[in-house]
């Protein structure tokens, strides 16, 4: 019973063990095996061939992993896992076509509805115009009934006006009194300089609240003054310090390391130029003559003096490595000096 115990535990590690160890194989690649990129695009001048075509092929530990974006082709991007496809995405060229004729067939059949209808419509002018002066016999017919009905609403309103007008005038005449009395209740003089002192307390305190808000805004503008300089002040302090010149140093180097990465192995550039003027081709070809020490012999340029052209070819090659991202950011993550600076920049430890 203990030996077949000893032999399902012995399985079990052996099992773990390799699970661990292509589970640090994988890691191993990731890190370490480097994926390599190929970017090529050629310009070619043709009836027959596109202008502009693009080859981007990138691959990863002896082309296990291998992606193809062409443009243009039937294929736009190709994913492999060693022979098998995993992803394909096709050129939407035909569905594009499909759709156009989809849409002339409505525009025509469209023309062709319009077209009949337009030929019922010169059959029948007669009808038409039967149907025409009966709709407008009885339009006329309901326009004087309204015409009828509108003056005899007018002669109502009249003789209801000249009834309201009597009584009112009466009325005034009748109380006379009222009048007097509403002219007699304006305010007398001395009440007027009783209310003055009323009037000039609230002018005083209106100028009073007015000088003090304009007090305020002023302090309050010098002391928003006051605290930038002092923040300009210590951030100064801060670029100057001992802390902020090994974090910028570490960062530097950091960052110079993975340009140099991403730096292509490869890169050619050939060109055939030519312009309408003989003389502007000339002067291209002279400013590349003189970029030369720059360029050095990546860069080909040929002129061509007969016709009007620009052909040529780059093609760019390199590699990326994912440990060179992973030790920059382990490195800067952990740095004493990064911590420190952004505790300073947050004013938590100053």
């Amino acid at each position: 019973m203990l030996h077949i115990i000893l032999l399902i535990l012995k399985i079990i590690g052996i099992v773990l063990l390799c699970i661990i160890g292509v589970i640090i194989l994988v890691l191993i690649g990731i890190l370490f095996v480097p994926v390599r990129y190929r970017i090529e695009v050629t310009r070619k001048e043709g009836e027959d061939e596109p202008p502009v075509v693009v080859r981007v092929k990138v691959t990863w530990l002896l082309h296990l992993l291998n992606i193809l974006i062409r443009y243009p082709a039937e294929t736009l991007v190709r994913v492999r896992l060693t022979i098998i496809t995993i992803l394909k995405i096709p050129f939407q060229k035909e569905q594009n076509n499909q759709e156009d004729d989809e849409t002339q067939n409505k525009l025509k059949q469209e023309s062709k509805n319009k077209s009949k209808k337009e030929t019922k419509k010169k059959k029948d002018p007669e009808k038409d115009n039967i149907q025409k002066g009966k709709k407008e016999s009885k339009q006329g017919e309901k326009v004087s009934e309204e015409e009828i009905k509108k003056e005899s609403l007018a002669k109502t309103d009249k003789a209801s006006q000249e009834k309201d007008k009597i009584p009112t005038v009466t009325i005034k005449a009748m109380h006379p009194e009222e009048e007097s009395d509403e002219t007699k209740e304006s305010p007398s003089f001395w009440d007027k300089l009783r209310a003055l002192p009323i009037i000039l307390r609230q002018i005083i305190d209106k100028i009073k609240s007015l000088f003090e808000n304009i007090q305020y805004t002023i302090r309050r503008f010098c002391d928003r003054i006051k605290s930038i300089l002092d923040n300009i002040q210590y951030y100064k302090k801060l670029v100057e310090s001992d802390t902020f010149q090994n974090s910028f140093r570490l960062c530097k180097g950091e960052l110079v390391t993975i340009l140099k990465s991403l730096r292509p192995q490869k890169f050619e550039v050939q060109l055939i130029v030519g312009m309408d003027d003989p003389a502007t081709t000339g002067e291209i070809l002279a400013v590349c003559g003189m970029l030369y020490p720059l360029l050095g012999g990546h860069v080909d340029v040929a002129g061509d003096f007969e016709r009007k052209r620009i052909e040529g070819r780059v093609f760019i090659k390199g590699k990326i490595r994912t440990w060179t991202f992973l030790r920059a950011a382990v490195r800067i993550y952990f740095n004493k000096d990064i911590k420190r600076l952004l505790r300073l920049l947050k004013k938590e430890a100053a």
